[in-house]
């Protein structure tokens, strides 16, 4: 697991996060380490519109290192609601009409949102519509989530909502590396 800060600076190469980094991907060896998680403060990928596009500095800056080091899946909260991607990057470029979006990519980590655990403010209800093609899954309830690595090559993820006192199962999948 490697923690990363939105609220440091990272966007400057030389800076000491950037630097940090740069070293500590390379160290990684996916034969000894199969699974490589990543936790931030602000996500990458959102579809709400609470915080939207407030972590595009890092992905600008970071998620190409994360699709190269396969990294498998990153966590974030400051979204007080539920959210996951599908497998993507946004560092492909449609050739025919110039555009850079967001795509399914084999190599790209799950971007998963896990800010609904309880806030004074409330929940982030308001969702972009329609929902992104990279939106797996959203919801705006309080909730908390299992990841349970089974061995080197699978995983299951489970979202359960909360709002009641209640466990009650409502997304999950199975995560291969």
């Amino acid at each position: 697991m490697i923690s990363v800060s939105n609220h440091h600076p990272f966007i400057v190469k030389y800076t000491p996060q950037y630097e940090w980094l740069s070293e500590e991907l390379k160290k990684v060896d996916r034969e000894k380490t199969p699974w490589l998680i990543v936790l931030i403060h602000m996500p990458i990928y959102n579809s709400n519109e609470a915080h939207f596009m407030e972590g595009e500095s890092m992905r600008a800056v970071f998620e190409e290192w994360f699709v190269h080091h396969r990294v498998d899946v990153i966590f974030a909260g400051h979204v007080h609601a539920y959210e996951r991607s599908y497998r993507i990057s946004n560092i492909r470029y449609n050739v025919s009409s110039g555009e850079c979006y967001p795509v399914p990519d084999k190599s790209a980590p799950v971007y998963i949102t896990v800010g609904d655990g309880g806030n004074q403010e409330g929940l982030a209800g308001r969702f972009l519509d329609p929902q992104p093609e990279y939106s797996a899954f959203r919801e705006a309830s309080y909730g908390h989530s299992t990841l349970e690595i089974q061995n080197r090559t699978h995983a299951f993820y489970h979202w359960n909502r909360n709002d009641d006192g209640k466990k009650v199962a409502t997304d999950s999948f199975v995560l291969h590396n």
